[in-house]
């Protein structure tokens, strides 16, 4: 009984061991296909991205996927983590309206949009709410209305190449960026703006801004958004392929010149050149006035104002390229400085009403002189304009003089030179008519010849009274000796002087 009890259990054990040796191989093959994901579909190579998507925000790029990628058209694809990921092509705005709200569900926080041809895209959608990046790209949209919502999610902000203007992209009313607090990069790149989205300088945040290709942009809304406060703040991507317009204007002559906004910073050593006019501690205030092409370079062009510093000269050593200076509200007393210091070489507009002046005579042969468009000196203690001074100064359209509130002395020269050179450069001196006589004679161009050509008399006065006598007297003598000669041909006898008279040896030839 035993052996046959130990007979079963060896059977057993020998048919366990049959069954692992024919079906392991059999476990071992499902656990491995188990283990492997189950094959699937892949997209095509162009459409798979690198993700997180967020990296690109980082290097001052939207969501963006490439043509090549798009779905057909009315169908919008969704990639990446958690499908958050939409992109759409060939967008037209019945779609916009109808479908785009139901793809943009809770959980999608980027969005492209390629070639999209919108009528107006209004920002204050709430499908737009929990976007962290969007992307209009390549189209052409109408017009960007409403506002993003205060507390929009919004990051990167993509609108490059869709025609947009500033009327369309921004009214007077209404400014799409200004609630964007959490914007960083903003791509308006390739389109056609005139101006600068000032209010994303006025947050604290660092903001990357690409507006390459929109060259139509004033150079000063560049030059104002660098001297603001936050103009740390702000990083322009493509920097060495943005330029803006800047408007060239001397005298009659008009032009725009497109420059690389690298060339319109502001010079950070003005303050300090500033601080080193001469003399010294007046505290005079230097600003930018204009930029301007000199030598082939834009150049930033300089205003001093030392208004009310209690000078009694000119300030000397100017910072480079002043083409401004106000010294009104002042003792001066001379202009010798302008044609003898160097840093009036660029000189172009001169203001010294209020002090002290008593002629011009220092400026004649300066560079000023020939080339100002602006020269105040109104308010000051002139006594005559030496106009020769000017001659040559209103050649061309564009330079204006002020005298306004200096009482000269006249006198028959003033009526017979410096009236008529008024009136003829009226237009380049508006305050001609200001320019009064001292004394109470009245305005110099209302000067009367008879009230200020006053001379002495001498007897070449009376000389024509002479002559007349002369010429009466002879033809008197010449009527009397007619009268002689014919009563001596009728009547035979010669007038009492000629009988009186001794015979002489000519008179045989009268005879």
């Amino acid at each position: 009984m035993r052996r046959i009890y130990r007979t079963l259990i060896d059977l057993s054990l020998w048919c366990f061991v049959m069954y692992l040796a024919t079906f392991l191989p059999c476990i071992e093959m499902r656990v491995d296909d188990f283990d492997q994901p189950a094959p699937r579909e892949q997209p095509p190579p162009p459409t798979v991205r690198p993700e997180p998507i967020e990296q690109y925000l980082n290097l001052g790029i939207c969501f963006h996927m490439n043509r090549s990628s798009c779905p057909p058209k009315g169908v919008c694809t969704t990639l990446g983590p958690g499908n958050m990921s939409v992109f759409c092509c060939d967008m037209d705005t019945n779609f916009l309206k109808e479908f785009l709200p139901g793809i943009l569900k809770q959980n999608k926080t980027h969005l492209h949009v390629l070639n999209a041809t919108i009528d107006e895209l209004d920002v204050s959608h709430s499908m737009f709410r929990r976007l962290t990046s969007m992307a209009f790209t390549d189209g052409n949209i109408s017009k960007i209305i409403g506002q993003f919502p205060k507390h929009s999610a919004l990051a990167c902000f993509n609108i490059s190449n869709n025609n947009l203007t500033s009327d369309k992209l921004q009214s007077s009313i209404q400014r799409p960026f200004a609630y964007l607090f959490n914007l960083t990069v903003l791509d308006a790149s390739a389109n056609n703006l005139t101006k600068f989205p000032l209010s994303l300088v006025h947050s604290n945040r660092n903001i990357s801004v690409d507006l390459a290709g929109n060259n139509y942009l004033p150079c000063k809304h560049f030059q104002k958004v660098m001297e603001t406060t936050n103009s740390s703040l702000v990083h322009f991507l493509q920097y060495n392929k943005t330029f803006c317009a800047l408007d060239l204007s001397f005298n009659w002559f008009k032009d725009v010149s497109f420059v690389n906004i690298d060339l319109i910073k502001i010079q950070k050593m003005m303050n300090e050149r500033c601080r080193e006019i001469i003399p010294a501690d007046i505290n005079c205030t230097c600003a930018p006035e204009r930029l301007e092409i000199i030598e082939n370079e834009v150049t930033n062009l300089v205003s001093v104002d030392c208004a009310e510093r209690q000078l009694k000269e000119m300030p000397t050593n100017l910072p480079p390229n002043t083409v401004k200076l106000n010294v009104s509200f002042n003792n001066i007393t001379s202009l010798e400085a302008v044609g003898a210091d160097e840093s009036y070489g660029h000189l172009r507009q001169l203001i010294v009403d209020y002090n002290d002046i008593p002629n011009i005579l220092e400026l004649e042969g300066t560079k000023f002189i020939g080339n100002f468009m602006l020269f105040s000196i109104a308010h000051n203690k002139l006594k005559t304009i030496h106009t020769y001074v000017l001659s040559n100064s209103f050649e061309t359209t564009g330079p204006a003089l002020s005298i306004a509130g200096n009482f000269i002395h006249c006198d028959c020269n003033t009526e017979k030179t410096l009236k008529p050179w008024l009136l003829e450069n009226f237009k380049s001196v508006p305050d001609y008519k200001s320019l009064e006589c001292q004394d109470g004679l009245g305005p110099v161009v209302d000067l009367v010849e008879s009230r200020v050509c006053h001379t002495p008399r001498d007897w070449t006065d009376y000389i024509y009274y002479i002559i007349g006598l002369e010429v009466l007297v002879l033809v008197l003598l010449i009527s009397k000796v007619s009268y002689d000669y014919w009563v001596f041909k009728t009547a035979g006898y010669l007038p009492w002087p000629a009988n009186k008279m001794p015979r002489l040896p000519c008179d045989w030839l009268c005879e």
